[in-house]
């Protein structure tokens, strides 16, 4: 049998709380950490769209350049003809052309090292296309005619 305390002795201590997070706490945390994990998913999500879209931009403009590029080395001045712009074929005919690409100092390897592509306000598309040849950068322009990537100056 328990006697009740004495007067003037303290009474029993009172009961302690549980030393875990409250219902409402754990709550709150675990919405914060589903918002940072939808967050986290859609910068991955959105970055992941915005490199693919910048690529799908850049690598048509990139691919034209190489490709005339290609034709030169190879000494298939016919095929890199092809590539240029109306503007330039309009200046001078294949012939021409051959015999200019010929006079000069064959092209032996390069390296893509930048593309920039430009839209402006009317629609019109443009690109330059940075390369490394011998040592010296060299740019070429390209524009976009009926779709494809042209090359309209070096």
């Amino acid at each position: 049998m328990t006697y009740p305390p004495m007067p003037g002795t303290p009474g029993p201590p009172p009961p302690q709380k549980s030393r875990g997070l409250s219902r409402t706490t754990r709550t709150v945390i675990i919405v914060v950490a589903v918002v940072a994990l939808f967050c986290c998913a859609g910068a991955v999500g959105g970055g992941f769209w915005l490199f693919r879209t910048v690529q799908g931009t850049i690598t048509p403009a990139r691919d034209a350049a190489t490709g005339y590029l290609d034709d030169v080395e190879a000494g298939n001045y016919p095929a890199a003809y092809a590539r240029l712009c109306e503007r330039l074929r309009g200046r001078q005919t294949e012939a021409e052309f051959t015999r200019a690409r010929q006079a000069e100092p064959p092209l032996d390897g390069y390296k893509v090292t930048d593309t920039q592509v430009h839209t402006t306000t009317n629609g019109d598309t443009s690109a330059e296309v940075t390369v490394k040849i011998a040592d010296r950068n060299r740019v070429i322009n390209l524009v976009k005619e009926g779709g494809d990537w042209r090359v309209c100056g070096t």
